[in-house]
């Protein structure tokens, strides 16, 4: 055993140095093995010393406005910086995680709250650095530093960690216009009438077309099936018992196994990625889709949409909003605790939250703004489909739960299994999930890893507005 973990080690070390040089193309100024600090020629700034900065980033709907704003930086900039700006999106965490390990972190990298980075595991693990100390005066005021502080997201104690900068709505329902037409279903606003609109929708679709699609491979509860839990009131996590309780999910997981039985789903569906997920609806072979607000760039510039295609709320259990769907601070910088040009990633970090740089970001629809300085700053006229995912008064930013490490699958993982057709037993995966999760958290508790979070006037909708108290038992 100890053989094939130094084996696959190995591979995906290989892995990781094959991926940087091939990734090497994909940057918008940087040439491939290029470190530190090296001369480059410019046209406009004449023989310079130039030190490469290199940042990672899992974002493709927003490439053509980075590497656009990155190339214009790498021509004029005089602080003697190249940014190399390389787009990493498979398996994003264990890349970042696997390149600290080799001593090959990129300088920067780009950060949002769904990617689910466990903030305490890559401070412990020499990962990440803190850049509490270097933000100017601007920054902060631009992107309202002292506002968008998170326990446990992106601040632990008093340090700083990343700042977010934007943030993504909530999941909505997205849905096609003709084919929801074509089968006479309404925008469904509970899970009943889910059920119902994707099997009209399939049955109209004579095999050309599906009425609803999941990105089994990338995440697909995460992506809107857990928002449909939340605005129904339900959570992972008893805020105001203080321990993990996945019962009041078996509704849902039986309307979408309903939906793989009725064969309502796309084909293949559980086994595909986001991209191909949103290839299909982009192409009209799907009548319902699900995911937050970076969808408007996607499908108007990475996937434009052939047929006409609107946004709508999620379902809820009833139809009644009894809890906050989750939004996400996103599009924020983290220095690599192995950078050796601090410094000057640290200016690269600052001009990616300039006025000017989040003005065109703002304004392309790439995300919404989360400081009232830049909400203030934009054309709202200029946003195009994004406007579509304006945050709702039911969305909210919800306590981090504490981070523990059960005995078995994710929860995530486990409770879409239990979606599918041939999926185990759901009643057996709740009370299983329940057990795992409760016992990590015991066990992770006495180890002194994490505390018990205890929000007794916890709301639900309003879940960042209770008192948090942090137990040791």
């Amino acid at each position: 055993m100890k053989k094939n973990k130094k084996i696959i080690a190995l591979l995906l070390s290989l892995t990781l140095l094959l991926t940087l040089v091939g990734c090497s193309s994909q940057g918008s100024g940087g040439k491939a093995g290029q470190t530190g600090t090296e001369t480059a020629n410019d046209s406009n700034t004449g023989s310079l010393e130039k030190t490469v900065i290199t940042v990672w980033s899992n974002n493709r709907h927003d490439q053509s406005y980075m590497e656009t704003m990155i190339e214009e930086f790498n021509k004029t900039n005089d602080l003697g910086i190249e940014i190399d700006y390389v787009i990493q999106t498979d398996n994003y965490i264990n890349m970042l995680t696997i390149a600290s390990s080799s001593g090959q972190s990129p300088d920067l990298f780009a950060i949002s709250t769904s990617d689910e980075i466990d903030l305490q595991s890559f401070v412990d693990s020499g990962i990440i650095s803190p850049i509490t100390g270097y933000l100017s005066d601007t920054f902060k005021t631009v992107n309202e530093v002292d506002r968008v502080q998170y326990e446990g997201l992106n601040t632990i104690g008093d340090e700083i960690y990343w700042v977010p900068t934007g943030m993504r709505s909530g999941a909505r329902l997205i849905y096609n216009v003709d084919l929801l037409s074509k089968a006479g279903a309404e925008v469904p606003k509970t899970l009943d009438e889910l059920v119902t609109a994707a099997a009209d929708i399939t049955k109209a679709g004579d095999g050309k077309s599906y009425g609803v699609i999941f990105p089994g491979q990338s995440s697909p509860f995460g992506r809107w099936l857990e928002g449909v839990a939340q605005m129904s009131g339900v959570t992972v996590y008893d805020y105001t018992k203080g321990e993990y309780n996945f019962d009041g999910y078996k509704p849902l997981i039986e309307a979408v196994r309903k939906m793989f039985d009725d064969g309502s789903t796309f084909p293949g569906t559980a086994s595909m990625k986001i991209d191909p997920i949103r290839a299909q609806f982009a192409e009209g072979n799907v009548g319902i889709h699900g995911n937050a607000s970076q969808e408007a760039g996607v499908l108007t510039e990475q996937f434009p949409m052939e047929d006409e295609w609107a946004v709508a709320d999620l379902p809820t259990y009833t139809g009644e909003v009894k809890g906050a769907l989750s939004i996400t601070p996103n599009f924020g910088w983290a220095l690599s605790s192995q950078s050796k040009n601090t410094e000057k990633a640290i200016d690269v970090l600052e001009y990616f939250g300039t006025e000017e740089f989040l003005k065109g970001y703002l304004e392309g629809g790439y995300t919404l703004p989360i400081s009232t300085y830049m909400e203030s700053k934009i054309d709202a006229s200029k946003v195009g489909r994004l406007a579509d995912f304006s945050l709702k008064d039911y969305e909210d930013v919800y306590p981090i739960v504490p981070s523990v490490t059960p005995e078995g699958p994710s929860y995530k993982d486990a409770l879409w299994s239990a979606c599918l057709s041939d999926g185990p037993d759901i009643d057996e995966t709740i009370a299983t999930l329940n057990d795992i999760y409760n016992e990590a958290l015991d066990k992770a508790i006495s180890m002194g890893k994490v505390k018990r979070l205890v929000i007794e006037d916890f709301d639900p909708l309003h879940p960042s507005q209770g008192t948090c108290t942090y137990l040791t038992e």
